[in-house]
Formats: C-alpha cells, sequence, structure tokens
C-alpha cells in the first residue's frame, strides 16, 4: 500500500497585499526626548472596574485619564482629555 502526496505550487502573492506593508506606517515612530518613569498604584477591585467603565464609556485610556488628572492636579500642562 503506497501514498501518493500531491503537492502544489505556492499561490503567488497578491500585488494589493506588497503595496499595503510596504506603505503602511511604522509601527514607532520617534523615541520620546525624555524617557517616562512608570508609576504603580493599588486600588480596590470594585473602584478598577469603575475606573475603566467610565474610560471605555469616553473612549480614553486610563493611563491618559491618570496623566491628565495629575496634570490638572499640579497645574500645569495643557489639557489632554475633552470632559
Amino acid at each position: 500500500m503506497s501514498k501518493k502526496i500531491t503537492m502544489t505550487a505556492r499561490p503567488k502573492a497578491k500585488a494589493e497585499i506588497d503595496k499595503w506593508v510596504e506603505s503602511r506606517e511604522p509601527a514607532v515612530t520617534e523615541k520620546p526626548a525624555v524617557k517616562p518613569k512608570r508609576l504603580t498604584i493599588d486600588i480596590d477591585p470594585t473602584l478598577h472596574k469603575k475606573l475603566k467603565m467610565s474610560c471605555v464609556n469616553r473612549d480614553i485610556q486610563i493611563a491618559d485619564l491618570i496623566r491628565t488628572l495629575i496634570e490638572r492636579e499640579l497645574g500645569g500642562h495643557e489639557k489632554l482629555i475633552a470632559d
């Protein structure tokens, strides 16, 4: 009993896919002038859930909201997130 496996030729790449890969924007642009510092805090899981849901409803990231609140509290930088 012999098994025969039929191999077909590899399909040719589509030109539009190659164009998309060549023309897409790089994932990382330029590095920031100053390396950001990481801040880690512990919060109650219920508070985290509320915070996350609020950010989802406002279509913003938690980190962006926290940065804006810190900047407002310390006074200084332009407003990053619209209320």
